[in-house]
């Protein structure tokens, strides 16, 4: 991996993490204040939030499978494939 592929990939992870952080802090927020209020959708959006922060590390994996994909490194590729789909299985588990 060269460093502009890295520097590109950590850009790129970087903004995943900022993106889903802010947007899970902004649900959370917005969860507490409508608690505070009194408001019926307050659970709604502090379960968003949650969920939200819990997709982080698995939109991670995946843009760091397109990554390898892109770049085509097959070892990268099948690991990250590999960890998606372990991860798939356990949210479905989780359905039943």
């Amino acid at each position: 991996m060269s460093a502009r592929d890295l520097n590109r990939l950590e850009r790129l992870l970087g903004g995943i993490l900022l993106a889903g952080v802010a947007l899970s802090a902004t649900a959370l927020i917005a969860g507490l204040l409508l608690m505070a209020m009194g408001s019926p959708g307050a659970g709604f959006a502090l379960t968003t939030g949650l969920v939200l922060l819990m997709c982080i590390p698995a939109a991670r994996i995946l843009a760091s499978f397109g990554d390898a994909v892109v770049r085509r490194d097959g070892l990268l590729a099948a690991a990250t494939a590999f960890v998606s789909l372990v991860l798939l299985w356990q949210f479905l588990k989780t359905l039943q």
